[in-house]
């Protein structure tokens, strides 16, 4: 017989987490109380009990194996459109961003270096407020907002760059004051430059 931890427990692989937990619990008390029993029932609860330990360490191995593997995919993914923006090919960063599921504060954080880079500033920063709200510790994407926040208040950015949407449409290159800037702004563009241009270099390196 193949060995299948799942079906000690009475589960199958689609069990949940919190399922696994409360089954476990639940025959772990069971089998502790029966051990106690005279004879063969209690020789046999003994040795279920041992099969449930076993089985429920492996489930957990298996699923933490599972969730590293899938943490390292993401994060390759995310480097290949990291890539992409550094190359200027932001449509199909874009693609590739919307094509994931999973939609964590780093989605959030590389949508609003994708916003910033096509000059649409209030959704950058409202990116950055959604990865912030998902992950209120990472020290980078809060530096990243408050650059952007003072930007947006030092007002440098052209009044027609603040109109905001859920997702805006291209209608081609946007710039600030007529003077080739991003923002109107030399200095304004170096200050939010280091908010979110370098971003594809600071997350190589963890910042």
């Amino acid at each position: 017989m193949i060995y299948n931890a799942y079906e000690i427990l009475g589960l199958t692989e689609s069990a949940t987490q919190e399922e696994i937990d409360a089954r476990y619990n639940e025959l772990k008390a069971q089998y502790q109380k029966d051990r106690f029993q005279v004879g063969d029932a209690g020789e046999e609860a003994s040795e279920k009990l041992q099969q449930l330990e076993v089985a429920y360490r492996d489930i957990m191995t298996e699923r933490k194996e599972q969730q590293q593997t899938t943490e390292t995919r993401d994060d390759a993914d995310y480097t290949v459109i990291q890539q992409l923006i550094t190359d200027g090919k932001l449509d199909e960063a874009q693609t590739k961003l919307d094509e994931r599921v999973t939609r964590d504060a780093e989605w959030h954080y590389i949508q609003s270096i994708l916003f910033y880079k096509r000059n649409w500033f209030l959704e950058s920063k409202r990116q950055l407020e959604l990865a912030c709200e998902m992950e209120p510790n990472n020290a980078r994407y809060k530096q990243s907002l408050e650059k952007l926040t003072k930007i947006l208040a030092s007002n440098t950015i052209s009044p027609d760059q603040l109109r905001s949407t859920s997702r805006p449409v291209d209608d081609g290159p946007r710039v600030g004051a007529g003077n080739g800037t991003c923002t109107g702004s030399a200095c304004a563009d170096c200050l939010l430059c280091n908010a979110c241009c370098n971003c594809c270099q600071c997350m190589g390196q963890g910042c």
